[in-house]
């Protein structure tokens, strides 16, 4: 992470789950990533995105945009999860292709070809694969996102346990609610 911001100028890290149980994990680790490293002007812009959800938006932005970002990619085993799509109506709608499989299928499809996409572009892409995001699963990722910012800390040179910005801003508030 650190090697990528000053070696490549990748200034923003993007986390992107594909999993809808994973939808706020990306949420987390943009709390833990700023609070922790945006100190003394270093640090590294975290940014939260949600595979299917944001394949047709972020995805153009991620590919044909400035090359500053680099990514992680956590991806559940999703494969003959959910329901299937009819082939009769998958063929009804042009989407043969569908029919079949199930909705899982199309994600872990999804996520496959947007890790592809992603280095056949030169994108730094890092892959994080889960069985499934049960409690042991989630307590790892946590675990591993934690310490992975405790190190780009000791990196940066800064203290990821303090948070001196974000208190000057509770003590201004604190200062304008003590006024009469």
């Amino acid at each position: 992470a650190v090697g990528l911001a000053i070696h490549r100028r990748a200034a923003v890290s993007v986390l992107m789950p594909y999993a809808d149980r994973l939808r706020t994990l990306g949420l987390w680790y943009c709390q833990l990533w700023a609070e922790s490293l945006g100190k003394g002007g270093r640090g590294t812009t975290p940014l939260a995105a949600r595979g299917p959800a944001d394949q047709h938006s972020l995805l153009q932005l991620f590919l044909d945009g400035p090359a500053d970002k680099w990514f992680t990619v956590v991806i559940a085993d999703t494969a003959s999860d959910g329901p299937r799509v009819p082939a009769t109506l998958a063929d009804a709608v042009g989407l043969g292709h569908l029919g079949g499989r199930t909705i899982g299928d199309v994600v872990a499809a999804q996520a496959a070809a947007t890790v592809e996409t992603l280095i056949a572009r030169g994108r730094p892409t890092r892959v994080l694969r889960i069985d499934a995001p049960r409690a042991e699963t989630l307590g790892a990722l946590f675990m591993h996102f934690m310490l992975e910012t405790i190190i780009a800390g000791h990196l940066l040179a800064v203290n990821p346990f303090d948070q001196p910005a974000v208190e000057e801003g509770k003590t201004r508030t604190r200062a304008r609610l003590d006024r009469p």
